[in-house]
């Protein structure tokens, strides 16, 4: 006898509990995007998938420790990048953009761009913030 299985469940939101029944996984699309949320023992988000207004997908991962740096993987409007922040202003990312410059921008703690290294889409390699200096390269 083959085993016929179950009819999908269909509805707009799932929420899984652990064994005291704090919530710990939500699966939704309720607002019209959908999203998987993963929950800390203090109910906080802890990493998040999800899909925005466009389609474009995102990961991020919020950091345990108070203050601490958190990481993002994301596609927007402009191309792709991973990108990691601290309160305070501080941040680092690399990026592809969808004009096909990669590169990587080093911010410091007060929100003020510090290094950048570009690479443009011909191969031309741009890096500043160096003794103060902008340095090209063919």
């Amino acid at each position: 006898m083959q085993h016929t299985p179950p009819p999908p469940i269909v509805t707009s939101e799932v929420r899984i509990v652990d064994a005291a029944g704090a919530p710990r996984i939500l699966m939704s699309a309720a607002k019209g995007t959908p999203s998987i949320v993963l929950t800390g023992r203090d109910a906080k988000p802890a990493v998040t998938v999800q899909l925005d207004e466009q389609d474009r997908p995102s990961v991020k991962l919020a950091n345990p420790v108070a203050g601490g740096p958190t990481a993002a993987i994301e596609i927007d409007d402009k191309g792709a990048h991973v990108k990691f922040d601290r309160a305070g202003g501080a941040s680092s990312y690399l990026f592809l953009n969808n004009a096909g410059v990669s590169g990587m921008v080093l911010v410091a703690s007060q929100g003020v761009r510090r290094v950048s290294v570009l690479v443009a889409a011909d191969g031309k390699v741009t890096i500043d913030g160096l003794n103060g200096k902008a340095t090209t390269a063919p």
